[in-house]
Formats: structure tokens, C-alpha cells, sequence
């Protein structure tokens, strides 16, 4: 009895040191395949997020959590909509309404919502490239992320593909 539990836990060792695979990230972006692109904004990687460089109304630059799965096109906190009214950049008369919106945990709460007269993102030859008009629903809790929603990417090109190996989002307009 013992010579067979010896056996399987050996075959299971062995068995388990085998061939893994290994992850690997996105391919390297190849000259030619770099071409296809009109664009690229770089990014870093903070917490497994991707952090990008916005600029909003025209002001300030602040990070921005890259969030596919963020339905909204931004949403910002009080305390980056407090910078924007002490520049003058945001007014009362930038208000729409206050939509219930339903978050990742699935509650759903009341938010602000403000339209932004433009957001940009900086690509890597310093060419900001501008969205006008962007709704952006204003959260409570001061100092939470910024996120770039779903609808902001789509609004910079038809496509586009993140490189893990050069850090950089390429864009197809």
C-alpha cells in the first residue's frame, strides 16, 4: 500500500514538472505592423491597471484607468471636477443630469453628470488628439481613479491594440 501511495505521488511530481506554458504577452509590434497604426498613446502598468495620460478641458493632465468594461465614457472624481471649476473650465452650465448608472459590484447609484468641452490624449510624437463634447459622470468619493470608459476609446479610432512588450496603445482612425 505504502510502495503505491509512493508511486502516484512520484508520477504526480513528474507528471507536474513537465512542459508548462509559459504566458506570453502580446507580440512586439514589428515596423511594418507599427505602420498600420495612424497613432499610439503610450501607458504604464500600475496594480495590473492601465494608466493613461488625459487632459481635460483643455487644463490640467491627470492619470486615467484604461477601462473596457467601463460603459461611461469617463468618470471623474469631485476632486478633479473641483480642479476644473477653480480653473474655470467647468461651470454649472456644463451640468445634463443626474443618471443612475450601475458599477462593476452591481450597485446602482446616482451620479452627475457633466459634458466635458474636450478631453485629449498625448500619442508618442506629442500630438494630442482631442474628443469633444465627452459626457463625464462626476463621483463622490474624491480621489478614486479616473476612468476612460469604453466609449472614449471607440471615439479615437475604429480599432485598437495594446502592446505589453513596448507599453504603448496603437489606434487605427
Amino acid at each position: 500500500m505504502k510502495k503505491n501511495i509512493l508511486l502516484s505521488i512520484l508520477i504526480l511530481i513528474i507528471c507536474s514538472c513537465g512542459d508548462s506554458k509559459v504566458y506570453r504577452p502580446s507580440k512586439y509590434p514589428e515596423a511594418s505592423t507599427r505602420n498600420n497604426y495612424s497613432f499610439a498613446i503610450p501607458y504604464q502598468e500600475k496594480n495590473s491597471s492601465i494608466i493613461v495620460r488625459i487632459r481635460l478641458n483643455g487644463g490640467p493632465q491627470f492619470n486615467g484607468v484604461w477601462d473596457s468594461g467601463c460603459s461611461v465614457p469617463l468618470k471623474i472624481s469631485s476632486l478633479e471636477a473641483a480642479s476644473l471649476v477653480k480653473d474655470g473650465t467647468l461651470s454649472d452650465s456644463d451640468y445634463k443630469a443626474d443618471l443612475p448608472i450601475t458599477v462593476a459590484n452591481g450597485q446602482t447609484n446616482e451620479y452627475a453628470v457633466y459634458v466635458l468641452k474636450n478631453i485629449s490624449f498625448m500619442d508618442e510624437n506629442g500630438i494630442e488628439h482631442t474628443l469633444s463634447n465627452v459626457p463625464a459622470v462626476i463621483d463622490d468619493n474624491v480621489g478614486t481613479s479616473i476612468l476612460i470608459g469604453l466609449p472614449v476609446m471607440q471615439g479615437l479610432g475604429y480599432s485598437h491594440e495594446i502592446s505589453q512588450y513596448d507599453q504603448f496603445i496603437y489606434f487605427k482612425e
